[in-house]
C-alpha cells in the first residue's frame, strides 16, 4: 500500500507548536462543521451539520496513513512530536470509527490526545472510546442551562445535566491527563456563574 505524503495530506496537519502540548500533529477526523454545538464564538462559523449521531466520515487506515507519512517526514527533518491531537472543524467524538483508529495510532507509541466539546461523554460508547488516549481537553463553558443554551447553542436532544453527569463518570475512571477549556464572552451576565463552574470542576 502506497503510504499518503506529506503534499497530499487531507486530513493531518503539524506538527506545530501548543501551549499545552508541546509540538502536537493535528488529526481532523471528521468532515467541516459536523458538531453538537453551534457556539456563539466559533471561528468556523455556523454549524452546517448539527448532529449527535455518531458518523463514517473517513476510513481509519487513510487516517493512519496519514498520520504515519507525516511522523516520517518530522523524523527526517528531525522534528519533535509529542502528540497526536484528534482536534476537528467539529467534534471529533462524533466519529463512528474513532476507536478503529485509536487502536491504529497506538503501534506508533505517541501519546495521543483529544479536544471534545464534552457534549457526548454520557454516552458508553464516546466515553469508552476516549478512555484510550492520553491526554483529554474538556470544554464546559458553564454549568447554568440557560447560559449553555445561548453560548453553545446545543443539538436539541442535548441536556446538560446529562452531558454534567458524564463528564464526572469519565473522570472518576480515566486515568491520564484531564484539562478543561472554558470560553468567556463579552456582554454576558455571568452572575454567580464563575462560583459555580469553580465548585463542579
Amino acid at each position: 500500500m502506497m503510504l499518503a505524503t506529506s503534499k497530499d495530506s487531507e486530513h493531518v496537519f503539524g506538527p506545530v507548536p501548543s501551549r499545552r502540548l508541546g509540538r502536537s500533529l493535528g488529526i481532523n477526523n471528521i468532515r467541516p462543521k459536523v458538531c453538537s454545538y453551534s457556539c456563539a464564538y466559533c471561528q468556523l462559523k455556523v454549524t452546517t451539520d448539527k448532529s449527535i449521531r455518531r458518523q463514517i466520515f473517513y476510513p481509519p487506515t487513510e487516517l493512519f496513513d496519514e498520520v504515519v507519512a507525516k511522523v516520517h517526514d518530522a523524523y527526517l527533518k528531525n522534528e519533535r512530536i509529542d502528540y497526536l491531537t484528534f482536534v476537528s472543524n467539529g467534534e471529533p467524538t462524533l466519529d463512528y470509527y474513532l476507536a478503529n483508529e485509536l487502536s491504529l495510532l497506538k503501534r506508533l507509541g505517541i501519546p495521543i490526545a483529544a479536544i471534545t466539546n464534552s457534549s457526548l461523554l454520557w454516552r458508553e460508547d464516546v466515553a469508552r472510546d476516549l478512555l484510550n488516549v492520553n491526554y483529554v481537553s474538556l470544554k464546559l463553558d458553564t454549568v447554568n442551562e440557560s447560559l449553555w443554551r445561548r453560548i453553545n447553542r446545543p443539538h436539541h436532544d442535548l441536556k446538560l445535566s446529562k452531558i454534567l453527569r458524564g463528564i464526572q463518570d469519565f473522570a472518576d475512571v480515566f486515568k491520564g491527563t484531564i484539562v478543561t477549556e472554558t470560553m468567556l464572552l463579552e456582554k454576558v451576565d455571568y452572575k454567580n456563574e464563575f462560583k459555580a463552574l469553580a465548585e463542579f470542576l
